[in-house]
């Protein structure tokens, strides 16, 4: 397939309630948080711990805690870990908002960026930062699939790592970055909308667009 690269969007998957800050604030990596500031989060704690020793290979000196992580794909095995709380606390859908940037506005001399072939807090992915070869460093049938059972179709035993490939942003992502919110239902998006008019921001608010958000 032939990418437009104008129009592939990365994507982040937090507690409706860390909203207002993101609009507030930007986004920030979790070894750059405000001091002052509890960093919260929905994942794997144990992972989590992993990237902040996993080092970042095209930046020596740096580690993936230090980055805000985005996902190429959407209803991930981490989305659906948290709505069956397996291996961490378990969390409603409906809590659960996707934050969602063009890669095009990331991807940029503005900031220190990356993108990985899986889950950076894995040994074995790769780091690139040659978008020119985006399309063959990734494995898009993996981004693309809903299928990423150990046993799947594809006998493709790296699937969940492939699917969670990510890009890095250094230490913050300004708030007027944010395109859009996906919601899971009509209260979710009574919620988002009114923190949205609070701030005055102009934001497209969709909710689960094709049924492919979400379980």
């Amino acid at each position: 397939m032939a990418l437009d690269l104008q129009n592939i969007g990365v994507y982040r998957i937090m507690a409706i309630e860390r909203l207002e800050d993101v609009l507030a604030n930007g986004t920030y990596s979790k070894r750059n948080y405000p001091e002052g500031k509890e960093y919260y989060t929905i994942g794997n704690k144990e992972i989590i711990g992993e990237r902040d020793r996993r080092e970042v290979k095209c930046y020596p000196g740096t580690v993936v805690n230090d980055y805000v992580p985005f996902y190429f794909s959407v209803r991930t095995p981490m989305l659906y870990n948290i709505k069956t709380g397996m291996g961490v606390p378990k969390k409603a859908q409906e809590d659960i908002i996707y934050c969602c940037y063009r890669l095009a506005d990331l991807a940029t001399d503005q900031f220190q960026w990356c993108y990985t072939d899986g889950n950076a807090a894995k040994i074995i992915t790769k780091y690139y930062t040659d978008l020119d070869t985006l399309e063959t460093n990734i494995d898009w049938r993996s981004i693309n699939t809903t299928d990423f059972r150990d046993n799947n179709a594809d006998g493709d035993e790296d699937r969940i790592r492939k699917k969670h490939a990510e890009f890095l942003v250094k230490n913050h992502v300004p708030a007027q970055l944010l395109k859009a919110i996906v919601v899971f239902n009509t209260n979710a998006k009574a919620k988002v909308t009114e923190m949205i008019e609070e701030r005055g921001a102009a934001l497209k608010i969709l909710i689960n667009p094709n049924n492919k958000f979400y379980f």
